[in-house]
């Protein structure tokens, strides 16, 4: 995002999209191995060679933290995979600059710090815990494990303000718990088949939002700081564009990054990988989220969870739940529906770079499926 969308002088914008390669480029386990996770004691079954599953059991023991709970974070945070540094860079006023670090998202930014919080307590460098797999699922462990203080919950449900914590908002809470509620299974890019099996009698938190005026129907209101966007009073004649991001994030970590009052960003509306909505900014407010003033104010953003580099965070569920929201404003606005006015972050101009909006942001990457999803908003609506 420019700097002359909340008034700062204009800077020149960093890239923070990537390509499979690089996302797919994992520090730690270099051999497939097939794991599955059992009861509440953690059981394998088998294994070849160095593992995720071993790097997560040897986190777990070191600092006395389940290791359902570190694979649940995990599948939350990336599906399981350690994307590089550059994948979410902190920057302000971009809104996937959060700053969040490897597969357990270890946090760098002016508000939070956890991830110097793990090197402190690992001894490890700052450096290795961004980089290294095994670091970073270390650091994630000893993070939640000084969280929770020395008398550690005798059951997973004990844990569960310590999770919140760890992600800084009930909502990650809620996404960890449904994962250790329903389970998970996942064959990673290294081949290695990880399966967390439902975990028993996991209480699922509860969190309740309050109704926004002019919510979207079926949407939690979970409003940005009134620092990361700019009141007005917009209406259809102001309105004419959709833009398309990918948060390089979970659903519940882009949230809470635009209730950050020094990230300076924000988008009207976040979709999860399940399908689920939440608005941030009501639509007659202009949300910082294009890098251009221009497009801000003439848009809607749309964040969608998950990395442009890994085709595995677009789910059919997301397609059609963002679709619907599309269709809703394609017809509140009068938006028509064609490539030309529901676009991508990546297709916004005006970056400093000779190739437009390309050299400032990639999303939402070669693996949104543009076709099907146009199609979709044209069915909805």
């Amino acid at each position: 995002m420019s700097a002359e969308c909340f008034g700062l002088p204009p800077t020149p914008e960093s890239s923070f999209g990537m390509d499979r390669r690089d996302f797919l480029r994992l520090g730690g386990a270099s051999l497939a191995g097939a794991v599955l996770i059992g009861s509440a004691g953690g059981r394998v079954l088998a294994q070849a060679g160095p593992s995720l599953q071993a790097e997560f059991e040897s986190a777990a023991k070191k600092y006395n933290v389940p290791v359902e709970l570190l694979l649940a974070i995990g599948y939350v945070n990336t599906l399981w995979e350690m994307p590089p540094p550059e994948a979410s860079d902190y920057q302000q006023g971009d809104p996937e600059g959060r700053g969040a670090y490897g597969l357990m998202q270890l946090v760098q930014t002016p508000s939070r710090n956890t991830l110097r919080r793990a090197a402190l307590l690992t001894g490890l460098s700052e450096e290795e815990l961004k980089t290294s797999r095994a670091a970073n699922v270390l650091g994630g462990a000893a993070v939640l494990s000084d969280i929770v203080g020395a008398s550690k919950p005798q059951d997973l449900n004990g844990w569960q303000d310590a999770v919140a914590e760890y992600g800084d908002t009930e909502l990650y809470a809620v996404e960890v718990y449904e994962t250790l509620s329903e389970g998970a299974s996942l064959t990673i890019s290294t081949g290695e088949t990880l399966e967390l099996a439902p975990q028993a009698g996991v209480d699922v938190p509860q969190v309740f939002t309050t109704q926004s005026v002019n919510q979207y129907p079926g949407a939690a209101w979970r409003p940005a700081h009134r620092r990361n966007y700019t009141n007005a009073n917009r209406g259809n004649a102001q309105i004419d564009q959709i833009v398309i991001h990918v948060a390089q994030g979970s659903y519940s970590s882009t949230v809470d990054w635009f209730q950050d009052r020094k990230a300076s960003s924000s988008a009207h509306y976040v979709v999860s990988r399940k399908g689920r909505v939440a608005q941030c900014v009501r639509n007659e407010d202009i949300a910082w989220h294009a890098g251009r003033w221009h497009t801000n104010k003439e848009s809607i953003g749309i964040e969608h969870e998950g990395y442009i580099g890994n085709p595995r965070s677009f789910s059919g569920s997301m397609y059609r739940s963002s679709a619907r929201l599309s269709a809703y404003l394609c017809r509140k606005f009068n938006i028509p529906v064609d490539h030309h006015h529901v676009i991508g972050h990546n297709q916004v101009p005006g970056c400093s770079g000779p190739g437009g909006g390309a050299d400032c942001h990639r999303d939402p990457g070669r693996y949104w499926k543009w076709s099907k999803y146009l199609h979709l908003i044209k069915r909805y609506k």
